[in-house]
């Protein structure tokens, strides 16, 4: 989410790739002040390029919570983009599937589990994220079969991810 606010605040980044933000403060009382909302308000803001990745096996918490509830997840900031964009859901992930420690305690516990192998889904979102901006910050084209070509460059692995794009992406 930091790096959306940041674009959506600061014309010095060429390119955002968001790793399943959520548009919402902690899960306890928060100052709004201090967490603003990006999707949809700041939305139009952004002129380059995003990549969005996320999940939605967090649409409800194990505490009655989500981790990354529908109304605030991913999907929404893809819905906002009006710059070019893509979505990437990486199915069967939870929000806990990024970090590289999920080993966080009682707070990572709120979250529901995935049926993903965590470690497949950190390493298929960081090739994505080095061709995303391969491809936007470098203009190496080639790299763009990671969006086009998926299945002959992971095989095996097509049926774990689903994209979409818009705006020319």
């Amino acid at each position: 989410k930091i790096s959306l606010l940041l674009a959506a605040t600061d014309e010095r980044p060429d390119a955002v790739f968001a790793i399943d933000p959520v548009d919402a403060g902690p899960p306890f009382a928060f100052n709004p002040d201090e967490y603003p909302s990006v999707a949809p308000e700041l939305m139009p803001n952004i002129t380059v390029p995003l990549g969005i990745v996320g999940e939605t096996t967090n649409k409800t918490g194990g505490f009655g919570g989500a981790c990354a509830p529908e109304e605030d997840n991913f999907q929404q900031y893809y819905k906002a983009a009006t710059s070019p964009a893509i979505e990437i859901d990486m199915l069967g992930a939870n929000h806990m599937s990024f970090l590289d420690n999920p080993n966080c305690g009682f707070a990572c516990s709120a979250c529901p589990a995935g049926t993903d192998d965590p470690v497949l889904t950190r390493k298929l979102t960081q090739r994505m994220m080095i061709a995303f901006f391969e491809v936007q910050l470098k203009g190496d084209t080639l790299m763009n079969q990671w969006f086009t070509d998926w299945e002959n460059l992971e095989p095996g692995t097509f049926s774990l991810v689903s994209m979409q794009s818009k705006n020319g992406f």
